[in-house]
């Protein structure tokens, strides 16, 4: 009988490539949410609003409920539209301050509306356990594609549109909003 000298591994043998492929991973992981953070602080310029896009005043979307809501019901006023998702962190972040600025500016002819990459369960979860002063329409096929439409050429979330009464873009942020740019936005864009 041969001696054979080939051993099977053991678990401790196996420790230095599972601890390689988890340092790879963890570095790959965090390459990634730099180039994201480092492109969703960037501002994007109105200018780079599709177009050929369809008027914005033309898109529906079914709330939670399932009822139907066009944007052109808030066509004359200042229409803020927040993209988001209920796994994007700074998403949900950013949302006690939409809602703020939403209770603060609604009188003042100022609407802002979430409509979310997501499904409408896992909206209708978020909607119970978050105060959201604010519609939440959930579109998991058509809202990325959507926000593309309106400058977000990478899909990244959270990305918020800012449209003056009659449709024009006035401002576009990817990433999470700042509150001193947003309000100063507000302020010169509310209406008369």
């Amino acid at each position: 009988m041969e001696d054979d000298n080939r051993s099977a591994p053991t678990p401790t043998s196996r420790r230095p490539a599972i601890v390689g492929v988890a340092v790879i991973g963890a570095l790959l992981m965090a390459g990634f949410a730099g180039t994201a953070m480092w492109l969703g602080s960037a501002k994007v310029s109105p200018a780079h609003v599709e177009p050929a896009a369809p008027p914005i005043y033309t898109a529906a979307f079914k709330d939670s409920a399932g009822k139907r809501i066009v944007l052109g019901e808030w066509q004359h006023k200042l229409l803020i539209i927040n993209f988001w998702a209920t796994w994007c962190a700074p998403c949900k972040e950013e949302m006690p301050l939409l809602s703020a600025l939403h209770a603060e500016y609604a009188a003042r002819g100022v609407q802002i509306v979430g409509i979310a990459a997501d499904s409408s369960l896992n909206v209708d979860n978020f909607a119970k356990n978050t105060a959201i002063s604010y519609p939440l329409l959930p579109d998991e096929a058509g809202a990325i594609a959507f926000s593309r439409r309106l400058g977000n050429r990478l899909g990244l979330l959270p990305h918020t549109v800012v449209v003056a009464p009659g449709g024009q873009v006035v401002a576009v942020k990817l990433g999470p909003i700042i509150e001193s740019d947003f309000r100063a936005v507000i302020e010169k864009h509310l209406p008369k």
